[in-house]
């Protein structure tokens, strides 16, 4: 029985886990959306968003508590290993006009990121005869431009892949138009 034993094994070493989280974590924060499998992306949320959390708390203690904030700093650090992420993160450095990711959800109580299933069900594709359309995902990382083909649960090839992004701003500048993927049918 797994009393108490939270989180997924994915089928690794707990060191290979705990560097994927990380790697996954860094990649987001860098690129603000990626493109993994479901269990990967469900797997890392609460890591990001604690990392988010510290670095909110952080930016409280900036001005008027300069130990507390260099012991956020340095949990973030602790956690993802890549000083640029880090200072990204809290806004130091090439970041200090745009003040960072954190300072994004200072208002913000949780619910930093958000995972958009690509299966054919969801974006209603496999019904009837539009089976043999199949659409297509387009997204910017990293400064390019990609398209992602999307395939119906019937054909299990991408039954389990997920974008998993930042979500932007506060609740109320949220629309539903801003949650739904761009597809396009090929």
């Amino acid at each position: 029985m797994r009393h108490g034993k939270r989180g997924r094994h994915l089928s690794r070493t707990s060191a290979h886990r705990s560097s994927l989280r990380q790697n996954l974590a860094n990649s987001l924060f860098i690129h603000g959306r990626i493109v993994t499998t479901l269990e990967k992306a469900k797997e890392t949320r609460s890591f990001a968003e604690k990392i988010i959390t510290i670095a909110k708390k952080g930016l409280e203690k900036k001005e008027n508590d300069k130990p507390g904030y260099v012991h956020c700093y340095r949990q973030i650090f602790s956690r993802l290993k890549n000083v640029d992420v880090v200072k990204k993160i809290l806004g130091e450095g090439q970041w200090r006009e745009s003040g960072g990711i954190a300072k994004k959800y200072i208002d913000r109580n949780g619910g930093y990121t958000r995972i958009l299933k690509l299966s054919g069900t969801r974006l209603g594709v496999l019904s009837g005869s539009s089976v043999g359309k199949v659409p297509q995902i387009e997204y910017t990382m990293g400064g390019m431009r990609r398209k992602l083909r999307l395939l119906g649960r019937r054909l299990n090839d991408n039954a389990s892949l997920a974008v998993f992004e930042l979500v932007e701003g506060t609740l109320e500048t949220q629309s539903a138009e801003e949650v739904k993927p761009k597809v396009a049918t090929s």
